[in-house]
C-alpha cells in the first residue's frame, strides 16, 4: 500500500451534508478543497501519494496602454477568489505525460476516487458531472509564482462565465510543501531547463520565476493599491522574504482536451496548407473577442496554446455565453497573459490590435 504524505490545514472542513455535494455544480473551481495524486511521488525507494490543498491565486496588477491611467471599473472583482473551505476531496491517478513547457510538466490523469471531504464519507460514482480525463499541470520548483498567476486568470473567466467555454473546465490551484524525504518523479527528468538570471547580487537566490509586472514602475502596469496583489504569499516581495525555503509542489487542474492546432491543415483535396484556413482564423478572432470581453490580453498567442475541445460533453458550460454555441477550440496557458479594463476604449481597441496581429501571423 504506498504512503500517502499529507499537510491538511485545519480550515478544510468535513460537516458537509450528502445533499450539498449532489446539487448540481455551475463552479467547478469551488468543487474541490483538496487532492490526493497517486504515483507523482516516492518515499526513498518506494511509491508515495501526495496531498495537496487549495491555494489562492495570484492576482495580476492592471495593464494599460491608456497613458492617463484611467482606474478599472469594479476593480474588486480583480481580487483573488478565496478558496473553498468545505468542497470536496479528489483522489487522482497520474496516467502519462502529455509534455512539458518553459514552466511546467503537463500529466493525464483519472478519478480513483470521491469524497464528501477528506477525512469524509467515500461518494458513489456518477452524482456529480466530471470529466473522464484530467489534466495536471505540474510546476517546476522554480516556477510556481506563474501557476498561481495562470490560476487567477481561470477565475476571471470563471466569473464572467466564460470558463469550459474558451478554455478547459478549471478546478483549481493547489500545492503544499514537500517533505524532505520525498522527491517528485517527474522532476529529474526535466528537459527544458531555466536560464540563470544575471546580475543576481553574490548571496542571493536567483528568481527564474519573474512575471511581467514584477517590476515597481513598469509603465503600462498599475497597481490600483489592491491588497490582494500587494498582501499575496506570490508576490515577489513576500516570496523572497518567506522563512520557510522548502520545495512547493502546486498543480493546476483542468478538463484534459483534444490535440493542439495543427501548424499545418488538410484541405479537402488532401493537400496540405500552413497556417490558418479561412474558417479557423475566424474561430480564432471569435475566441479573442470573447477573450476581450472579460479584459483579457493571452499574451502568447500560438499554435501549441490552442486544443480541441474535448472530445465528450460533459458540462453545460462548453456552450458560450456570448455566441449560444461550442467552439471547436480552447485557449491554454494564461502565465503572461494580463488583465485590463475592457470599458476602457483605449485598451481594448490596442488589445484587440495586438490579438489579431497574432492571429495574422499564425495564418502566414
Amino acid at each position: 500500500m504506498p504512503t500517502t504524505v499529507s499537510a491538511v490545514p485545519s480550515h478544510i472542513s468535513s460537516s458537509k451534508t450528502l445533499t450539498q455535494v449532489l446539487n448540481p455544480v455551475s463552479d467547478f473551481m469551488a468543487l474541490f478543497s483538496s487532492v490526493t495524486l497517486h504515483e507523482l511521488t516516492r518515499m526513498g525507494d518506494e511509491e508515495c501519494s501526495i496531498t495537496l490543498t487549495r491555494e489562492q491565486s495570484f492576482p495580476a496588477k492592471r495593464y494599460s496602454a491608456d497613458e492617463e491611467g484611467r482606474a478599472p471599473v469594479g476593480e474588486q472583482q480583480w481580487d483573488a477568489v478565496s478558496p473553498p473551505v468545505d468542497g470536496l476531496h479528489a483522489d487522482l491517478q497520474i496516467t502519462d505525460q502529455l509534455g512539458e513547457g518553459r514552466m511546467g510538466q503537463v500529466f493525464a490523469a483519472r478519478l480513483v476516487g470521491l469524497k464528501k471531504s477528506i477525512h469524509g464519507e467515500t461518494l458513489p460514482n456518477g452524482y456529480i458531472p466530471l470529466p473522464s480525463q484530467f489534466c495536471i499541470k505540474l510546476a517546476k520548483p522554480e516556477y510556481i509564482r506563474s501557476l498561481a498567476r495562470e490560476a487567477w486568470f481561470y477565475e476571471q473567466l470563471s466569473k464572467e462565465g466564460y470558463l469550459g467555454a474558451i478554455t478547459p473546465v478549471c478546478f483549481g490551484f493547489f500545492a503544499c510543501r514537500l517533505p524532505d524525504n520525498v522527491q517528485v518523479l517527474s522532476w529529474s527528468s526535466i528537459k527544458i531547463k531555466p536560464e540563470k538570471p544575471e546580475d543576481v547580487p553574490e548571496g542571493e537566490e536567483p528568481n527564474y520565476d519573474l512575471l511581467v509586472d514584477d517590476e515597481e514602475g513598469w509603465y503600462c502596469y498599475f497597481d490600483d493599491g489592491r491588497r490582494s496583489h500587494l498582501d499575496s504569499p506570490w508576490h515577489l516581495q513576500q516570496w523572497k522574504a518567506r522563512t520557510d525555503r522548502s520545495l512547493s509542489v502546486g498543480i493546476l487542474i483542468t478538463e484534459r482536451l483534444g490535440k493542439h492546432m495543427p501548424a499545418t491543415f488538410s484541405t479537402p483535396r488532401k493537400e496540405l496548407v500552413r497556417g490558418l484556413p479561412q474558417e479557423v482564423r475566424t474561430e480564432m478572432l471569435t475566441l479573442l473577442e470573447d477573450l476581450n470581453v472579460v479584459g483579457i490580453v493571452h499574451g502568447d498567442i500560438k499554435f501549441d496554446n490552442v486544443l480541441n475541445r474535448a472530445s465528450e460533453s460533459w458540462s453545460s458550460c462548453e456552450v458560450c455565453p456570448r455566441h449560444k454555441r461550442v467552439h471547436p477550440w480552447r485557449l491554454i496557458d494564461f502565465d503572461r497573459a494580463g488583465k485590463y479594463d475592457p470599458v476602457n476604449p483605449v485598451d481594448s481597441s490596442f488589445v484587440s490590435n495586438v490579438q489579431n496581429c497574432a492571429v495574422n501571423y499564425m495564418s502566414r
